[in-house]
């Protein structure tokens, strides 16, 4: 929402999350509008996340780039010990070399949500 710093309207997230929900997608920073999420709005997000028992995946790839001092950018992975995170990033952005890719994943699965996941991929990797 424009008009309140643009903020995720939660009653909207809420409605727009069905059976076949399997994670919540969000951007912080965002781009293009610049805004970054406070705390308080991010746990706002993480309850409803926990609330509908689905991870967040969060796009963080303009991390670096914040520009107001009152809202400094945090990490979703690092707002939570309860709801499991996916974040990702990248380099392009905040070191201006488009057209590279390099970047990385960071799995924050403190309940073990992942668990299942990690081993199957670790299984897929042994047999490669």
């Amino acid at each position: 929402m424009p008009d309140e710093g643009w903020k995720i309207d939660l009653a909207d997230l809420r409605s727009k999350i069905t059976p076949r929900t399997r994670a919540i997608l969000v951007n912080n920073p965002s781009n293009p509008c610049g805004s970054c999420f406070t705390l308080q709005h991010m746990q706002e997000i993480l309850a409803v996340a926990d609330e509908f028992k689905v991870p967040i995946i969060s796009d963080e790839v303009y991390y670096g780039l914040t520009y107001d001092p009152e809202r400094p950018f945090i990490s979703f992975g690092n707002a939570t010990s309860t709801v499991p995170v996916i974040c990702t990033g990248a380099i392009s952005k905040i070191y201006c070399l488009p057209g590279w890719r390099l970047g990385w994943t960071i799995v924050y699965n403190n309940q073990g949500y992942f668990d299942d996941v990690i081993v199957r991929m670790g299984m897929h990797a042994m047999i490669q």
